[in-house]
């Protein structure tokens, strides 16, 4: 039972939310602000009140969380001064009316719209808001991380639509004896050599070898494939770079197909460089499934007609930003892509055996394509799910105009709860690799049928994505 003195300093926390609701909007103070540069209050605990309380913070974060809802849609609020270490996130809206987004640690957005909210942070606090999306969300990811406020405000509109295809399945003959190829060994081998580096957080050194590691072992393993080649796409904000695999295309090469997946990890609310984060789930497994596919291209010695990249996306943990990089810098070169497939998390059987492929910030067509490759040639099932705004790489290139589709080891609320700790282990996803086959095998499928092999009847015309370049 709460003391008097404590029902007291209660009601004068009540009243003084209830006289900011009712204050005027147009001069909105800030909350206040830590060194960092930011929201020092965002989420106050609940105080032992018996033993005296500042009550201020509560009154500033009353009035803040008043201005925020008052605020009518696309007015900027009050934007924080440009400080080092920090940058602009875009979160959705509905994570952001959700109850559980309401304790964020993201204090007052700068600007807001339908979609999304945009708000400015300090770099060393998403690994926190990382964690607290998946805890409360279950999202690995959930928010975009942008450079610049202009970059942050333009996710404030909802992607440019994309218009996939036309797509056909009629490569069986060189698909089913390739999918024959995949083995289960191969893909624990390589989740168990990403789990072993203490972390491949995209500021660790660690970080930075993973991504080394995985360059090399797809030249190696691609060596089969003509003209196969693998470059480091770096970024000028952190140390770990991403990866890209090239088969060029024969016949169109200016037509790319796209498979990737994530190659960093992360661990806890305060998981940073030092932190033990094995990602064997989240997403050694990903990129395990990438790197089969890579081995049988090259024993294969496949040659296609347009041109395949399988990627190794960075920095995906905290907002998506190695994948974002990567998708931007095609939009601005005027490169083709047919087609993108995302493999985040393929060895945790949540849901059975089924292949979950995402409905939501991907194209249609796309999708439909990806169910009737699941049908054809993985031995499993095809179920859909829905994942929300920016939970995976997949959501960077529909936000360039791209179409992008994923496939996911479960649905969505029977996903791997292990994730972002230090027990997403292969042990805790079942000791073996046996729920990534399939996805290895729709990587395969994907791979040649969408590029096709050179010498096959001609090509369809590729879709030119709305927004993307020209043709």
């Amino acid at each position: 039972m709460a003391s008097n003195r404590t029902l007291k300093v209660l009601s004068f926390v009540a009243g003084a939310a209830a006289m900011a609701a009712a204050a005027p909007t147009t001069a909105v103070a800030a909350l206040p602000r830590d060194n960092a540069g930011s929201a020092a209050f965002a989420a106050p605990g609940v105080p032992d009140y018996d033993q005296g309380v500042r009550t201020r913070p509560y009154i500033e974060e009353a009035r803040s969380r008043a201005a925020a809802a008052a605020a009518p849609s696309g007015v900027e609020l009050v934007p924080p001064a440009p400080e080092d270490g920090s940058v602009w996130i875009s979160v959705g809206k509905d994570d952001l009316s959700h109850p559980a987004g309401m304790s964020l640690p993201l204090g007052v957005p700068v600007m807001s719209s339908a979609r999304a909210s945009v708000f400015r942070v300090a770099e060393d606090r998403l690994p926190q808001i990382a964690a607290q999306m998946h805890e409360k969300f279950h999202k690995c990811g959930g928010f975009f991380a942008h450079s610049t406020q202009a970059e942050a405000e333009a996710d404030l509109k909802a992607p440019p639509s994309t218009t996939g295809g036309p797509y056909s399945v009629d490569q069986a003959a060189w698909v089913k004896p390739m999918v024959e190829r995949v083995k289960e060994a191969e893909l624990r081998s390589t989740i168990e050599t990403l789990a072993g580096y203490n972390n491949r957080y995209y500021t660790a050194d660690t970080g930075a070898a993973a991504a080394n590691w995985i360059a090399g072992r797809w030249a190696k393993l691609a060596e089969g494939a003509p003209g196969a080649s693998v470059r480091l796409f770096n970024h000028s904000g952190w140390k770990q770079p991403s990866v890209i695999l090239t088969i060029p295309g024969s016949e169109s090469p200016q037509e790319v197909v796209v498979l990737g997946g994530h190659l960093d990890s992360i661990s806890g609310y305060w998981g940073g460089a030092g932190a033990r984060a094995p990602g064997a789930d989240d997403n050694a497994s990903g990129i395990a499934v990438l790197t089969e596919a890579v081995r049988i291209l090259g024993e294969r010695g496949f040659r296609p007609k347009r041109t395949i990249q399988v990627m190794g996306y960075a920095a995906e943990e905290v907002g998506l930003r190695g994948s974002a990089e990567v998708a931007k810098s095609y939009q601005g070169s005027g490169a083709k892509v047919v087609g993108v497939i995302q493999f985040d998390m393929t060895n945790f059987a949540g849901s059975g055996e089924a292949i979950y492929l995402l409905t939501d910030n991907v194209d249609s067509a796309l999708t439909t394509y990806l169910a009737k490759l699941v049908d054809a040639y993985t031995g499993v099932g095809a179920a859909q799910t829905r994942c929300g705004y920016g939970c995976s790489d997949h959501a960077s290139w529909t936000r360039s105009g791209f179409p992008a589709s994923a496939a996911f080891e479960s649905a969505f609320d029977t996903m791997n709860h292990n994730i972002h700790s230090d027990k997403d282990t292969l042990g805790n996803s079942g000791g073996n690799a046996e729920h990534s086959v399939a996805f290895a095998k729709l990587a395969v499928a994907f791979a040649v049928e969408t590029a096709k092999p050179a010498g096959s009847a001609k090509l369809a015309d590729a879709a030119q994505p709305k927004g993307g370049a020209s043709r």
